[in-house]
């Protein structure tokens, strides 16, 4: 880290023509500062970004009234940041009478792949099933990924075909923007 030789910092709000404008006023000297990046390294906003995806099996239970079907959800991190430990990394799946899951924090491979599930808790409120990445401390690390096996258990609904889907929160560890926060695939009975 460089020394700081002086530090000044202001900020004027002004109010014109009922439009809130606000001024922000920076002036940083370094000693030793000899580049853009060195001078005002604070200004790069390098968020995390997290991107998902449900990996599915058989999708068609036609003429079936139960069906189990288990499925992998597939959580990472592609801007080689961390969380910020503030905003959890967590997703959530649909809740229905036709949507069952049984989630279990010892399970250690689903579906031909290598789960996670003790690196996230799961709750099931307000409609949703919610999953809370709890591993290292609640820090989501940089450029890495996570499988998590869900066991889930299809009831015929009143309709042929739902749509099971995987939503990224969209704050999870602070990123600010997804190129893929979702993901969906069609179940058919």
């Amino acid at each position: 880290m460089r020394p700081f030789s002086s530090f000044t910092q202001s900020l004027k709000t002004m109010k014109s023509s009922g439009v809130l404008a606000a001024v922000f006023s920076l002036s940083i000297l370094f000693s030793h500062a000899t580049s853009a990046e060195e001078k005002l390294p604070f200004l790069t906003f390098n968020p995390p970004s997290y991107v998902t995806s449900i990996l599915t099996g058989s999708t068609n239970f036609a003429g079936q009234d139960v069906g189990d079907m288990s499925f992998v959800v597939f959580v990472g991190e592609i801007n080689g940041v961390d969380s910020n430990g503030v905003h959890p990394v967590k997703f959530t799946l649909p809740s229905g009478d036709y949507f069952g899951v049984e989630y279990d924090p010892t399970l250690m491979s689903l579906n031909g792949r290598n789960v996670s599930n003790a690196d996230w808790a799961y709750s099931s409120a307000g409609g949703l099933h919610t999953f809370t990445y709890i591993g290292n401390g609640g820090v989501f690390p940089a450029g890495t990924y996570s499988f998590v096996g869900v066991n889930a258990t299809f009831v015929r609904p009143l309709r042929e075909e739902v749509t099971l889907q995987v939503d990224l929160d969209p704050s999870a560890g602070g990123q600010v923007s997804s190129p893929r926060a979702s993901d969906s695939d069609v179940i058919i009975y």
